[in-house]
């Protein structure tokens, strides 16, 4: 059971600072004030479920949707190389870019489609469109006086078995 913001729904969500000692106190038993980052409302909730421990989580902002990474952009140190060593997943937050090794399996698959929903002003801040088909490139075909057809080099291969 992922959290939410109870007023938009949203899973964009920080760390509050505590108002009094209580909440303070209750945060020691993951149960922690929240602020959500899309409507800034500020909520008390469970940050860790039970039925939730099972799976791999973002150690910094606790997150079920990872990707995994390779190694070949990236090379681990520390722990988390230790941990990859000794066969851990190896795990890629996308929302905070981090990328750490746990011993449990994903909950979710992170995908950019339902970032991009959730996220319509970074996408439009970055000038990112969503992929689409890519249009048929535009080949121009050369005929010789004698009627016969000349391709020029830069055109792939494939297109040039159809226009033969």
């Amino acid at each position: 059971m992922p959290l939410d913001c109870p007023k938009c729904g949203s899973r964009n969500l920080r760390p509050a600072t505590p108002a009094d000692k209580s909440e303070e106190i209750r945060s020691y038993f993951f149960i922690a004030p929240l602020r959500c980052k899309d409507c800034k409302t500020r909520f008390v909730s469970r940050t860790i479920f039970p039925e939730d421990l099972r799976w791999a989580r973002c150690p910094e902002c606790d997150r079920f949707d990872l990707n995994g990474w390779t190694g070949k952009t990236y090379t681990p140190t520390g722990w988390t190389w230790l941990k990859a060593y000794f066969g851990a997943y190896k795990w890629r937050c996308e929302y905070c870019r981090l990328n750490f090794a746990s011993f449990r399996k994903r909950k979710e698959a992170f995908t950019f489609s339902r970032w991009k929903k959730k996220n319509p002003d970074a996408v439009a801040e970055a000038g990112a469109e969503v992929p689409g088909p890519r249009p048929a490139p535009k080949v121009a075909i050369l005929r010789r006086p004698d009627g016969e057809v000349e391709i020029p080099d830069h055109v792939p291969p494939p297109v040039r078995k159809l226009q033969q």
